[in-house]
Formats: C-alpha cells, structure tokens, sequence
C-alpha cells in the first residue's frame, strides 16, 4: 500500500514538472518567434524606408516638414512674450508638434505599399517620438525639448513608448526654423495572434507530448490499481481456498481417526454413519478440485460444449424440481414462470444445468431471511431466463466485478459464506459460450436479479433484446 502510494505521488511530481517544462518550452519558443517577428519586420521595413529615401530625401516626412517649418515660424513670436512661463510654451510647442507630425506624415501609407508588394501583413500603426526639438531664432536656438534633459517632464501620452512598439529608425531633420529628432516604431495591433499562429504547430506538439504523458500516467494508474485489486483477490481466495479444502480435509481426518477406535468397530451402525461423513467430504473436496480444473480449461480454451437440441419445459422443470429437494430443509420458496413459445433450443444441457444451480443456490446462500426466488423462463425468438430473489442484495461497485474471477462480495465475515468466488465467473462463461449475454440488477437490502438471453439456436445474438 506504502509502495503505491509513493509510486502514485513520485508519478505525480513527475507529471507536474513535465507541464513545467512544457510552460517554460512553449513561453520561451514564444519570446523567439516574437524576437524572430520583431527583428523581420524591422530589416523589412527598414529596407523599405531606404527605398523611400532613395526616391527622395525622407520622402514620407516630406509633408510634415514643411507644416512644421510654418509652424515655427508663428511659435517663435510667443516666446518672448511669455517668457515668465517658458515650461508651459515649451509644452504647447511640443504637443502641436507631435501633433502635425502624425497628421501630416505619409510614411505609413508608403510602407503598408511596400509590405504588400513584399507579401507581408500590412496591418501596423506607425508611433513618432520626439526626441528633441530647438526653435531657430535668427542665430538664437530655443530649445524645447531633449529626452535626456527633460526626462522629468510630464509627457503627453502620445510620446510613451509601450514595451511592444518595435523600434525602426531615428530621424533628424534641419530646418530652417526648427530642428528636430524623431524615433521612428511601429506597433502591430495583432502581433500576438500572428506569433501565435507561427508557434501554432509546436504548440500543438506540446500539447499532444502533454497529453501523451497524461494518457500513459493514466493507464499506468490504472494497471496499477487493477494489479492492486488482482493481488487482493488472489489473497482472499487463497485464504477461502484455504478453508474451503481445510474443512472436509480436517472432517475426514477425525472420521479415520475414529475409525480406528474399536468400539466404533464394534457399532455397525456408527461405522456407516463414520463411512457416510467421509464420503459427503471427499465428494465436497472433489467437486471444489474438478471446480478448479474446469475453470481452468475454460481459461486455456479447452473446454468444448456438447450442445443439442432439448425439450425446454421438461429441463426447466427438472432443474426446479432438483433445486426445491435440495433446499427442502431451508423452506425455500420457488415460484417457476414459464412460457414457451417455442419448445426446443440447442443447448449444452449439463453445462447449463450447473449454470442455473449457482444462480438459483447463490439466491439461498446470499439471503438472511426465508428465501423466496422467482425462476421465470420464457421463449420465442430468443431464449430469456432470470432469477429473482428477496436476499440481501449487491452494490453498484461490486456489480461491476461480481463476473471476475475469485472474486467475492463482502459480507463482513469473509467464511460466512462459503466459496471461492468462481461460481458467478463460471455461469458467464458458460452463457458466453452459448453466445448469450448474462446481466444483473440489484439493490443492497433488495434482491438480485440476474437476466440470461440465449439464442434458440445455438448461433450468435445480433442483441441481447
């Protein structure tokens, strides 16, 4: 149990940093192909730019040059004239400016040209950032704004630079009457969707290695707790096994022993009383080896059925006769219900006959009061057979097992009741074999019911109906 438990959490951990180690693979192969993306993107468009330049000097700044050479030349008279309040001037400037530079530019509309003719997505959003701008004043400069001296200025939101912006180039530009310099970025509104889409099909392998492992963990676990459950059973029978040959062996031990006794000799009568208790033992001791090698022929598909067609009604009735003679001691109650629409069907009549005898004798074994079976037996197309009881019942999670080999349900004293849990594995294979199904429905505290559907005639059952 202490060795289950430890493979089960050692499994765990090992399942856990597995998903670890494909977070950190897939998070860092992300940060790749985003370095990947951003590095293509900024060769190509600063290819772009040079192709543009080589049309005319800063073509696509062009525009917003000249607008912001007018523009100069009205901020300049102000400056003097509210020269007490230089930082508020120095702010005008720089937001009017920054303004006329995205307004004006055409870089953007040339670029999304040149993405397009390189078959690129074509879908960013171009950011300028000022970073410095002088008014020119016949000799005199007026400096607005430098990025390194100014840093403790409240900038307007649109000259943040946010992690995601790629940065392309800088510009500088000498006019007439200003000077400027410009970061060029460029934003892609997808970005993440077109990364994602590159990293889809490692994405998707490491998910399917993840789930690969999960399955293998889960199957593992479960061989695991079925190996578990096997040895538990192997245990159990072993030790009813154990007392189901221990019994007759010890009765017939102290049978011969009194044998031996003279005066018992001398008593025919309790000599044959003696003789009788041995054989009753050695025939329970028999029939619980032939049990086993039965079962085992079954298992190594040695077992052949003699099947021929048999008049139902009689052997039904047989079966119940035979039943109610053994039980006649236990005020058993059977109620037969039969029905035959048709008389014969092709049957092994001895396997069958065992098959019936450990439902009908587990219906009196498994049963703390009077026992009151109901045998109902019915057939047309099919042959349908059930066994119903008032006995104490089966669980859900024993139902599932019940047709398992050894396996026994508890009924809190394991030697209660008498066996070694093949009878109901037995009767499945015998049903099997006949190329029937067999089913069970239960309550704990309400009786069983267990249902056969055989074909007439022999052949295999497209349903069990």
């Amino acid at each position: 149990m202490k060795k289950s438990i430890s493979i089960i959490i050692l499994s765990s951990l090992a399942i856990l940093l597995v998903v670890a180690i494909e977070i950190v693979l897939v998070t860092r192969i992300y940060r790749l192909e985003t370095e990947k993306f951003d590095y293509r993107y900024r060769e190509v468009l600063q290819k772009g730019l040079s192709y543009m330049e080589n049309r005319g000097r800063q073509v696509g700044l062009n525009p917003a040059y000249y607008s912001l050479e007018l523009q100069s030349i009205k901020a300049i008279p102000f400056y003097e004239s509210i020269l007490p309040d230089t930082l508020k001037f120095k702010e005008i400037v720089l937001a009017n400016f920054q303004k006329t530079l995205v307004q004006k530019q055409v870089v953007d509309s040339l670029l999304r040209v040149y993405l397009k003719k390189m078959k690129m997505e074509p879908g960013f959003r171009s950011v300028y950032v000022i970073s410095n701008l002088a008014l020119l004043n016949n000799d005199k400069i007026i400096h607005i704004f430098d990025h390194i001296r100014d840093s403790s200025w409240l900038y307007p939101d649109t000259l943040n630079v946010k992690p995601n912006q790629v940065p392309i180039t800088h510009y500088t530009y000498y006019g007439n009457n200003f000077q400027i310099g410009i970061d060029y970025y460029i934003d892609f509104d997808n970005k993440k969707e077109l990364v994602l889409r590159e990293i889809t099909g490692s994405f998707l392998i490491a998910l399917l290695a993840l789930a690969a492992v999960c399955f293998v963990f889960m199957i593992t676990m479960r061989n695991l707790m079925e190996e578990r459950r096997l040895s538990q059973l192997k245990t159990d029978f072993i030790n009813n096994m154990t007392h189901e040959l221990k019994t007759p062996l010890s009765t017939i031990s102290i049978a011969t022993r009194t044998l031996e006794n003279d005066s018992i000799l001398d008593d025919r009568s309790k000599t044959k009383e003696t003789v009788s208790v041995i054989r009753r033992q050695n025939k329970q001791l028999t029939q619980q080896i032939n049990h086993l090698l039965e079962i085992s022929m079954w298992e190594r598909n040695q077992f052949s059925l003699n099947r021929q067609p048999i008049e139902l009604e009689p052997f039904f009735s047989g079966i119940a006769e035979a039943f109610r003679w053994e039980c006649k001691e236990k005020a058993c109650n059977l109620i037969e219900k039969f029905s035959f629409g048709i008389g014969t069907a092709v049957l092994d009549e001895s396997q069958m006959t065992i098959a019936l005898h450990n439902l009908l004798i587990n219906a009196v074994k498994y049963n703390d009061k009077e026992p009151e079976i109901i045998f109902e037996v019915s057939c047309d197309d099919r042959l349908r057979i059930s066994v119903s009881d008032n006995g104490i019942g089966i669980g859900k999670e024993d139902q599932k097992h019940i047709f398992d080999k050894f396996y026994r349900v508890s009924t809190g004293n394991v030697h209660k009741v008498k066996g070694l849990g093949l009878g109901l594995f037995y009767v499945k294979q015998i049903i099997e074999a006949h190329n029937g199904t067999i089913e069970v429905s239960s309550r704990p505290g309400k009786g069983s019911t267990f249902t056969i559907i055989l074909p007439v005639n022999g052949k295999n059952q497209n349903s069990p109906g």
